[in-house]
């Protein structure tokens, strides 16, 4: 059955490709103009040589100052260094800042952790004076 499908739709796209281009064909047929002969010369160029050799003592020319031209590019290449040279100064403010932040934040945690440190050896400091209390409390109450 998916077979018959398959095919059914390549016969039905095939189909409208033949139409459309029957369709396009005869469109085209009907473009040209009554007035066309079949024999005329495309190639007889005689008449725009004539014409030609006229209007081009009639045109007028602009010349080129390849030396203003070269000022410009200079203009352009030193506003162009100037926006990346504010832009390096940027990124490199940027990136200070950013390296600033990173060892602040890594300073912070490295004191928040010897703080702790401190914290948890005076903690047992007290705890191991505590059990030294108690291990005499003991030996006094088991020597009377």
């Amino acid at each position: 059955m998916a077979k018959f499908g398959k095919s059914l739709l390549a016969l039905t796209i095939i189909g409208a490709a033949a139409a459309g281009t029957y369709y396009y064909l005869k469109k085209q047929d009907g473009n040209v103009p009554a007035d066309m002969d079949e024999d005329d010369d495309f190639d007889n160029f005689d008449a725009d040589v004539e014409d030609g050799a006229a209007s081009a003592k009639k045109r007028s020319y602009v010349n080129i100052n390849f030396n203003t031209v070269e000022e410009k590019a200079k203009v352009a290449a030193e506003k162009v260094a100037d926006v990346a040279s504010k832009a390096a100064d940027s990124i490199g403010s940027f990136l200070n800042q950013a390296e600033g932040k990173v060892e602040e934040f890594f300073d912070d945690r490295k004191n928040a952790a010897n703080d702790a440190m401190a914290d948890a050896n005076e903690a047992v400091a007290k705890a191991g004076e505590a059990v030294e209390d108690a291990v005499e409390e003991v030996k006094e109450n088991l020597g009377e």
